[in-house]
């Protein structure tokens, strides 16, 4: 398999020890979507006994993340077609709306500070943006978010619905993002664009107002949501493609 870029990891330090492993695992350069995922083998690769490993796959189940193959009855990793990518989307925007609507609630003034202090370093770091910098930085601002909604539920679920949210949006090879924004005059305006949403955001936490925040965060997660819809369908029509070829060959 050819080597791909790594990219930040989003922390999941609420999730249980093996349950990290095993889903930074599964969520790496080593499975693409619609693998099979063998228990003997990520117990090996996790230098791990078959009864944890086996845990955390029925865990990661009845979440949804995996699905049984019923062609091998075992698991498989989602495909992560246009249907599939709507629905995280959709998971993960009711979470985050949710969360930032309790956010105006909640949220403490160091909470405030935080926010604003990451949205000073994402734009000094804007210039090597997509950079590992940048995206533990994006994850550290939604994430405050959702820990200053007070709401236990959503932050323990944020967890892992993140770092899923990663590996479709920005690691597979259809959603990589291959260029610097220093480098691409549309990747320097979305990466400022970005910027401006969060200080957006934060501004309306900080005034309480409930109503704007829902409305600019729904901007803001529809934005990234279109870019990934582009990427996967534009796969799917060359593979496709590809497939009619090799049926149907000149």
């Amino acid at each position: 398999m050819p080597k791909r870029r790594r990219v930040f990891e989003p922390s999941i330090d609420r999730t249980p020890p093996n349950l990290q492993k095993l889903v930074r695992l599964i969520f790496s350069e080593a499975y693409l979507p619609g693998d099979r995922l063998v228990e003997r083998d990520l117990a090996t690769k996790l230098d791990l006994s078959r009864i944890p490993v086996r845990e955390g796959l029925q865990k990661l189940l009845s979440k949804g993340i995996l699905l049984k193959d019923e062609i091998n009855n075992g698991l498989r990793l989602r495909d992560y077609g246009p249907d599939e990518v709507t629905h995280l989307q959709e998971y993960r925007e009711a979470i985050e709306l949710a969360a930032v609507r309790a956010a105006c609630h909640n949220r403490s003034a160091t909470d405030l500070v935080q926010l604003d202090l990451i949205c000073d370093e994402m734009k000094s770091e804007a210039p090597n943006a997509p950079s590992a910098r940048w995206f533990e930085l994006d994850w550290q601002f939604h994430q405050t978010i959702v820990e200053a909604s007070g709401n236990e539920r959503f932050i323990n679920d944020f967890d892992l619905l993140m770092l899923e949210c990663n590996y479709v949006f920005y690691r597979l090879p259809d959603t990589m993002i291959p260029a610097k924004s220093s480098e691409n005059p549309l990747m320097s305006t979305h990466v400022f664009g970005v910027v401006d949403a969060h200080r957006e955001i934060g501004k309306l936490i900080g005034t309480r107002d409930t109503n704007g925040v829902i409305e600019a965060m729904r901007r803001h997660l529809a934005g990234l949501s279109n870019r990934v819809h582009r990427d996967v369908v534009r796969s799917q029509l060359a593979k496709s493609a590809r497939s009619s070829r090799e049926r149907n060959p000149p």
